[in-house]
C-alpha cells in the first residue's frame, strides 16, 4: 500500500523505541493494550522531555552573558 513497514504495524514503532533499553518486542507482544499505552505515554513524555532540554540549551547558548542573571 506504500506505507512503511513501521506505519502498518503498531507494535514496530514501540519495539524500535525501547528494544535498546531492554525491552524485547517480544516482552511488548505479550503485554496487555493497557500496558502498552503506558510505554506509548512514556515515549511520548521522553520526547517532549528531550525537546525541551535542546530547547533550554539552545536558548542558553544563544542568551548575551549579561542577560544571563549572573550565571556562567
Amino acid at each position: 500500500s506504500g506505507k512503511k513497514l513501521i506505519e502498518r504495524d503498531p507494535l514496530l514503532d514501540l519495539a524500535a523505541f525501547y528494544a535498546p533499553r531492554g525491552i524485547t518486542p517480544e516482552d511488548i507482544r505479550q503485554m496487555s493494550l493497557g500496558d502498552r499505552a503506558v510505554l506509548r505515554v512514556a515515549r511520548a513524555r521522553y520526547y517532549e522531555d528531550a525537546v525541551n532540554i535542546v530547547a533550554a540549551g539552545i536558548g542558553k547558548a544563544y542568551t548575551p552573558k549579561e542577560e544571563r542573571n549572573g550565571e556562567e
